[in-house]
């Protein structure tokens, strides 16, 4: 089939384009409007359909393009627009995924459009207290270089790399932060208009408190970083000569250990859009009754504890009637189903060695019915990893 003139197409009256533009499901209205530059003033022009639940990019074990969409409201499966086989999806922002390609590049994308944002090599990456080069295209090379009595090197591969990102659609302002696996403690960042990535030295704020870190948030330019002291340091990553520690009281008592449910439980942070942190746990992995799979959730305790770094814990019954909880991301988002936690795994993956031994599970649990609602469509399909995603106009 022939593919049409952009020319030709920028040529029809704009009424009727208008009117073709309000009848296009979502992924169609992103295709359409970088199709020419009249389609893109017209769809400006125009609200495309509602978003009423998030949406999934799947990655088929099978290789078909690296990825494809999936959107619940339409139970249907959208291809990407481009061929992203040989890419390796680190994190997630609204329509745009930060991902690196064979060659151990990063950049970010829109999966909606051809729209990219290359970013600079990882051994752009500045700092006073190592030294970091690449070694070939999926090995890397760090070196400690403060400590004069000891020699610390390690050898990261591509492989072990993750990441966190956040982008304004409107502005298209940015962070992308990444790390190794094996390194956590090891974490640089980017923002719009730097050439280079700045290193983030974690260091304690609070005396003899370990710096080994259990979870990581990136919400705005704000990182929230959770110790596996029960310590929880949040970092504003805008100033213009790298960052500021925030921190103010987050120490919390995060539960026992073996859990409320009596067993052992996993922990994570979430950050709602108010900035509020809130403690996640679930039962998930504990029990095969599908009836008895729950998730919980807490807060700092509001009366203030007589010691000043340290928090009691107090437990919620709900996100609010506006919110929603993507955990894949650590996050709350408005305007879709409240009360409601989207996940594609019982726990946020932060050391994935094999994600197909991860537990790739994909629900959503209704926090005021106790209920998990799977998607059948999705269930023949052989998946190597999935991610829920909040699309934008």
């Amino acid at each position: 089939m022939e593919t049409p003139n952009p020319l030709t197409l920028s040529a029809l009256p704009h009424d009727l384009l208008r009117s073709i533009f309000e009848r296009l499901s979502f992924a169609d209205f992103h295709r359409a409007k970088i199709v020419c530059s009249t389609w893109n003033s017209i769809s400006k022009q125009t609200v495309p359909k509602e978003i009423r639940s998030p949406w999934l990019i799947l990655f088929p074990d099978d290789g078909v393009n690296g990825c494809v969409l999936y959107n619940p409201d339409e139970d249907r499966i959208y291809k990407s627009v481009r061929d992203f086989s040989g890419t390796i999806f680190l994190a997630n922002s609204g329509n745009w995924f930060l991902v690196m390609d064979s060659k151990s590049n990063l950049y970010l994308i829109d999966v909606f459009s051809e729209n990219r944002i290359d970013l600079p090599p990882l051994e752009s990456l500045m700092s006073d207290n190592f030294t970091f080069e690449r070694k070939g295209d999926k090995k890397f090379r760090w070196q400690v270089t403060n400590l004069p009595d000891a020699l610390i090197v390690r050898y990261p591969k591509a492989e072990e790399l993750r990441g966190l990102l956040w982008v304004d659609e409107k502005t298209e302002e940015f962070v992308a932060v990444w790390f190794f696996e094996y390194s956590c403690n090891f974490l640089a960042f980017h923002k719009k208009g730097d050439d280079h990535y700045r290193h983030i030295q974690l260091q304690s704020v609070l005396p003899d408190v370990f710096v080994s870190v259990s979870d990581i948030v990136l919400r705005g330019y704000f990182l929230y970083i959770a110790r596996s002291t029960d310590y929880i340091q949040i970092l504003d990553l805008s100033k213009q000569q790298g960052f500021e520690d925030v921190t103010q009281n987050d120490s919390f008592n995060m539960l026992s250990r073996s859990g409320p449910w009596g067993y052992q439980i996993i922990l994570r942070i979430v950050v709602t859009t108010s900035g509020e942190v809130l403690v996640v746990i679930n039962n998930l992995y504990e029990t095969n009754i599908e009836s008895r799979k729950s998730f919980r959730l807490f807060k700092k305790d509001p009366i203030p504890h007589p010691n000043k770094h340290y928090n009691s814990l107090v437990e919620v019954d709900s996100l609010g009637d506006e919110e929603a909880l993507l955990l894949d991301l650590g996050i709350t988002v408005p305007g879709i189903e409240p009360n409601s936690i989207y996940f594609t795994r019982y726990d946020r993956v932060f050391h994935q060695w094999d994600l197909r031994d991860s537990n790739l599970d994909i629900c959503v649990f209704n926090l005021e019915t106790k209920t998990l609602k799977r998607f059948p469509s999705l269930s023949d399909m052989k998946l190597k990893d999935a991610r829920w995603f909040l699309p934008c106009i």
